[in-house]
């Protein structure tokens, strides 16, 4: 019966999917889109299953209400309103995918079934991203994130949730040792662009091979090493490239936009918003590292952690605490 549900849900998932890409393509093609009734609000009772697929529903429902407005509001907003929508539009996704991940995390403590539980994993995993994806959107916007820590978290816990947020996490190693905490306020930014450098690492290197994430104590506060075994970058990109980190106003936001290359923007607004110095630079072995340096302002005491002895395998998705 749990497989059952389950496979109910994943129909429902791809019917939605279907739907929306429907959608895009007829307002791509300039078709008018009739107007959406919202959708129910979540009725009382009902186990976690039932939760969840009355959540997807209203996500669902949201996702093509956006779009259609967020297309409508385009066609005559100036470029600040442009904005604003984007963020509108990124705050009511974070929100309702949030919700998501929440039931998700609450049926993978229920669920004994070894394979149940796997693809449990994966659906948590494909939710985290979206979440980061529509983060970038608001931070395009210049919003700051939802998700906050009152305390600091070592820096072993800060690492291994940006790894749960990429697509290829099996491949990222952690390099001991990883000493160091963050400030509370400054967590979820630093996820946020780890994740982003992280995912770069992985996409442009061979898919058999690490990236390498290092932490190390240095006089203006705790660089964090990302390393991969790529192809490398040609000089006049790489120096683009850091120009882009060093100063994000100096980038047209809409061109980064159709290009689909969001990514270091995204790292550079958020290692500005706190300090962070971003760099990235050719390694010996011809890919390409991305050095940051957390100022010692973001640093915070030091929780008592156990110490790793060897290379850390990063674990599921689904491991990784949550605010």
């Amino acid at each position: 019966q749990v497989l059952d549900r389950a496979l109910a849900l994943r129909r429902a998932s791809a019917q939605g999917q279907a739907e929306l890409q429907r959608v895009v393509e007829q307002l791509r093609n300039g078709e008018t889109v009739a107007a959406r009734r919202p959708a129910p609000p979540p009725t009382s009772g009902g186990d976690a299953f039932d939760l969840l697929g009355q959540e997807m529903a209203r996500a669902q429902e949201a996702s093509v209400a956006a779009v259609v407005q967020a297309s409508q509001l385009f066609s005559r907003a100036g470029n600040e309103q442009k904005v604003e929508v984007f963020v509108n539009l990124a705050r009511r996704l974070q929100s309702l995918v949030h919700r998501e991940i929440q039931i998700l995390d609450e049926l993978e403590h229920e669920v004994e079934d070894p394979d149940l539980l796997k693809g449990l994993f994966h659906v948590d995993h494909l939710a985290t991203r979206i979440r980061r994806h529509a983060e970038n959107l608001a931070v395009l916007g210049g919003a700051v994130s939802r998700r906050q820590w009152s305390n600091p978290v070592t820096m072993t816990e800060v690492l291994r949730s940006a790894i749960a947020e990429v697509e290829q996490y099996p491949r990222v190693k952690l390099v001991p040792p990883m000493d160091g905490t963050l400030r509370g306020h400054a967590v979820a930014d630093v996820i946020h662009l780890l994740a982003e450098l992280v995912e770069n690492a992985t996409v442009f290197s061979a898919p058999h091979t690490q990236v390498l994430l290092r932490v190390q104590q240095v006089t203006a506060g705790l660089a964090l090493e990302v390393e991969d075994r790529g192809l490398g970058m040609p000089d006049h990109e790489q120096k683009r490239m850091n120009a882009l980190l060093s100063d994000p106003d100096q980038v047209n936001v809409a061109h980064l936009l159709q290009d689909g290359r969001i990514g270091l923007f995204v790292v550079s607004a958020l290692a500005r918003r706190h300090g962070i110095a971003v760099r990235l630079q050719s390694n010996i072995y011809g890919g390409t590292q991305a050095v940051l340096v957390l100022p010692q302002s973001l640093l915070g005491a030091d929780p008592d952690a156990p110490p790793s002895p060897d290379a850390v395998p990063v674990p599921p998705p689904g491991a990784v605490h949550r605010p």
